[in-house]
């Protein structure tokens, strides 16, 4: 971008808080046990001093693994591990020990079903569905280790350490950033070694934005149009893998999608200038698809009522408003399936209050969308 360039001084704000700041995505098994391990501050993207391509262990430069838990961040001492311990009923399993009996280990792909790592995986899903996620990490990246061509287990990975990250409190923002790193790191492995792993797709997608609300920057436009890209295609490839009734790949992917797509402006400049722009009716088909899959959802059904509000208010549609505010009365009543379902409910709240700020509503905040753009314009 050339000098002197009036859009230049707002772009980078602008993609935080139009691009970053939506891509919370809810989580169903939400809330893990954090790490005791040291480590080096993370750096801006990335999992900062990853291990080399070939290190005499053999572990193929796979980032996170016994020999370089320096990587993961050390918690304050006040800080509690245990106090963030999920007793959620969407968590993976619902909690219940007996998911862990039930698991298909058989039909785990490749080799990853070889009966040898049978004790591993057993451990690693019986932390997991505790909220024990650095100690469930710790087994999944000894079966990465052992079997490295499966995209499976990487994908695992990437979802431990999003929510290890996303469990500590706001305010620790490098410990944070670090776990967010190392979730696109493991995602981003899981891609290499299986262009097609739409789940891999989705960690990857909402670690990158993560980081953006985490250290307040996207690095560049291309971050922008990879999030797109990975959103697109993971929805594409359409994805069967479901842990329980409230949490899919597929209804995890609709709902970041339609995130994405309401608060990204629909501005025609936007799309020439970075690749990406807003789609209001496409946010509302991808709302009402995750809420299909998912009922249970009410992050789903809140996103569904702003969707609803967002692409009525901007067409003037009366019957669409309606629908919306109706939705999120409803989703207000539900019984909670999350950890965040309260808070989503008091969002609602405010959404049958104010709809006119739909378009901009994210878990961070509201987003005056249209007065943002107004300052972008103006070189202000």
């Amino acid at each position: 971008m050339k000098a002197g360039n009036k859009w230049a001084p707002r772009w980078p704000g602008l993609f935080v808080l139009l691009l970053g700041a939506c891509l919370l995505l809810g989580s169903a098994d939400a809330r893990g046990q954090g790490p005791i391990d040291s480590g080096a501050e993370a750096g801006p993207r990335g999992p900062g001093a990853p291990a080399s391509t070939g290190p005499a262990d053999g572990s193929g430069g796979i980032p996170g693994t016994f020999k370089d838990l320096n990587l993961a961040p050390r918690l304050p001492s006040d800080v509690s591990s245990e106090g963030v311990v999920s007793t959620e009923p969407g968590r993976w399993g619902g909690g219940s020990h007996q998911a862990v009996e039930d698991f298909d280990y058989a039909g785990l792909p490749g080799r990853l079903s070889n009966p040898s790592l049978r004790p591993l995986w057993r451990g690693a899903l019986d932390l997991e569905r505790r909220g024990h996620l650095q100690e469930s990490a710790r087994r999944y990246e000894l079966i990465a280790l052992a079997i490295p061509e499966e995209a499976y287990t990487y994908w695992r990975l990437a979802r431990n350490y999003w929510r290890l990250g996303e469990n500590l409190p706001l305010d620790l923002k490098a410990e944070r950033g670090r776990y967010f790193d190392l979730s696109e790191e493991w995602a981003g492995r899981g891609l290499e070694v299986n262009s097609d792993c739409a789940a891999c797709m989705l960690w990857k997608f909402v670690s990158m934005g993560r980081q953006a609300t985490t250290r307040g920057l996207l690095t560049a436009a291309g971050d922008v149009r990879e999030m797109d890209e990975l959103l697109r295609r993971g929805i594409q490839l359409a994805p069967s893998h479901r842990d329980n009734d409230g949490n899919m790949t597929m209804g995890n992917l609709y709902y970041a999608g339609s995130v994405f797509y309401r608060v990204v402006p629909e501005w025609w400049w936007l799309k020439w200038l970075i690749g990406v722009r807003g789609d209001k009716a496409k946010s509302l088909d991808y709302a009402r698809n995750a809420v299909g899959l998912a009922p249970v959802r009410i992050d789903y059904r809140v996103e569904l009522g702003a969707s609803l509000l967002c692409l009525g208010l901007d067409r003037g549609d009366s019957h669409q408003i309606s629908e919306g505010k109706k939705v999120l009365r409803a989703a207000r009543g539900l019984g909670d399936f999350l950890s965040t379902d309260e808070l989503d409910k008091r969002h609602a709240e405010v959404l049958i209050e104010f709809p006119e700020r739909a378009c901009g509503y994210s878990r961070d905040g509201f987003i005056d969308v249209e007065g943002l753009g107004k300052q972008v314009r103006a070189g202000g």
